[in-house]
């Protein structure tokens, strides 16, 4: 056996500050959506709609308020929880999901290219996002610290045996 393929595994779960950047983004996804809905009950009461649309514009919002938060709070806590990677010589494991799961394995021979990117809350918490891409799509790493993630992300290219300009 070669020294690759005796190397040990990296395997982790997302950071804890995953949690609040993952609710900090769909805070200003749901912001937006109740700023839309609140201006269609505005609306709905300005121009004396009917009564029926009226109601329907009160219980649409009333639903928007109920699922945001229960998003921000249960789903966004449970998305962090349940997503695990194993990194191995000779695949990726990703497991994922919250009422549909997903485990994904990735050949390492079937990797193409490792990216990293971050945004602006990745980069205030100093967490980076892994994209591994396949010539069928590509797969993430949600949110892991920026240093592990480099290490990470130069270990999956040597498994991968990617050059140097295939790293991004």
């Amino acid at each position: 056996m070669s020294e690759i393929e005796t190397a040990s595994p990296i395997s982790g779960t997302l950071p804890v500050e995953a949690r609040t950047v993952f609710r900090l983004s769909s805070a200003i996804f749901y912001v937006i959506g109740l700023i839309i809905t609140g201006a269609l009950v505005f609306a709905a009461v300005w121009f004396d709609w009917p009564g029926w649309l009226q109601a329907t514009a009160y219980g649409l919002l009333a639903i928007a308020v109920i699922y945001s938060l229960v998003d921000i709070i249960v789903f966004q806590k449970w998305r962090q929880e349940r997503f695990t990677y194993l990194v191995q010589p000779l695949e990726i494991r990703l497991h994922h999901g919250i009422i549909t799961t997903h485990d994904v394995l990735i050949p390492m021979t079937k990797v193409q290219y490792v990216h990293a990117k971050q945004g602006p809350l990745l980069r205030k918490f100093g967490l980076q996002t892994i994209t591994i891409g396949t010539a069928a799509g590509s797969h993430e790493i949600y949110a892991i610290e920026e240093s592990f993630a480099k290490t990470l992300r130069e270990q999956i290219a040597v498994y991968a045996r990617i050059e140097e300009e295939d790293v991004v």
